[in-house]
């Protein structure tokens, strides 16, 4: 499976994607665009999605709880990711071309996985902070054997 990546959410050429063709953007909250369990954006990042919000579809998807983001985006919270049907509901709704959408996360077995489940185009970035879930990080040792990184 091919994955692209890159360091963290504001290395992508988002306009490269835009002139691809890409018109819905899905990010990963925690540990993607902030630190797990944090609500509040940094600058830079809160900008960019603004910026891209003005241009194409962005939606934010988690799994974890709602929590009050000031970002005037679409958010899924407790989404159920890799096998979404909040998400598989919210594509037929929006009647969203999944050829047309780029899904961007921290984590292979689930941001990664419902990507490729839907049809998206990936990329995963990697997690801001080692702070995460317990399960999270039982899931990053797997992830870590997948890629053939256990030594």
């Amino acid at each position: 499976m091919k994955i692209e990546r890159v360091e963290k959410v504001e290395d992508i050429d988002f306009e490269g994607l835009l002139k691809e063709g890409y018109t819905c953007f899905f990010f990963d909250f925690d540990n993607t665009l902030v630190p797990w369990k944090e609500s509040k954006l940094e600058e830079d990042k809160r900008r960019l999605l603004i910026e891209l919000a003005k241009r194409a579809r962005v939606i934010v998807v988690s799994n974890g709880k709602p929590r009050k983001v000031d970002l005037p985006v679409t958010f899924i919270w407790r989404a159920g990711k890799p096998f979404s049907l909040k998400l598989w509901r919210f594509l037929k709704k929006e009647r969203i071309d999944p050829e047309r959408c780029v899904m961007i996360g921290d984590q292979i077995f689930t941001d990664v996985l419902t990507g490729k489940i839907f049809g998206f185009r990936v990329i995963k970035v990697e997690p801001i902070s080692a702070k995460e879930f317990f399960g999270t990080k039982i899931l990053r040792f797997f992830e870590k054997i997948v890629e053939g990184k256990v030594r």
